[in-house]
């Protein structure tokens, strides 16, 4: 508690100590973010080139947790999700509800293959996604997003570092949001996002990233 003295209010030095410590913190949280501009545009131009050299390596694998919550509805699975140049492979497991299943796109069909046995054939991954788990999960997006990249050919709208980390990223009705990165090769990769729509919400925590074809495949 501040003690009063000679008509003024004196306020203890661990206190004062916290509140050079919060602002020191809030200056160097703002020190790399684009102030003006010209500075956003640079941010910008250097999350396009980040976005080339990610793009360059296109065999990838992650292994993470997806957390879907509606105002109705949560639940949680195990995520693996492996890509190369010409096909993609997801999969999902976990109590979701459906039960999870494998996602395969290659070309421009896609392929899922439920838990039980079952199989669908679509054009539209995101349509299967919803076969699986009854929720629309933007996978033709979030190909791109989870790499802290922007679908091409669509607009968006970008809030990035100065060395062009995505912090804010909002295409296709999505708002995804970045919590933390991990060195990756060519660029930092995200390792916690979270994606809102609407009332909908997903939480991404990747585990485990691994860039270029592992040894033996």
């Amino acid at each position: 508690m501040s003690a009063r003295a000679s008509g003024r209010w004196l306020t203890p030095p661990r206190v004062l100590h916290g509140v050079a410590l919060l602002l020191a913190l809030v200056v160097s949280g703002c020190a790399a973010l684009p102030e003006s501009a010209g500075e956003r545009a640079l941010a910008q131009e250097a999350f396009m080139e980040r976005a080339e050299r990610v793009a360059a390596v296109p065999d990838w694998r992650l292994a993470g947790r997806l957390v879907l919550e509606t105002p109705g509805e949560s639940w949680s699975g195990q995520l693996s999700w492996r890509a190369g140049d010409d096909s993609q492979i997801i999969d999902l497991t976990g109590p979701m509800g459906r039960g999870g299943g494998r996602l395969v796109l290659g070309g421009e069909r896609a392929m899922l293959l439920t838990r039980d046995g079952e199989r669908y054939e679509a054009s539209d991954p995101d349509a299967l996604m919803v076969v699986m788990t009854g929720r629309e999960i933007p996978v033709s997006g979030l190909d791109h997003w989870v790499r802290g990249m922007a679908r091409p050919g669509v607009p968006f709208d970008l809030r990035a570092d100065r060395s062009g980390q995505p912090m804010r990223l909002f295409q296709d009705g999505w708002e995804i949001i970045y919590r933390t990165f991990e060195d990756a090769g060519p660029a930092r990769l995200p390792t916690s996002m979270e994606l809102t729509r609407g009332e909908m919400n997903l939480r991404l925590t990747i585990q485990r990233w691994q860039l270029g074809v592992p040894a033996g495949s």
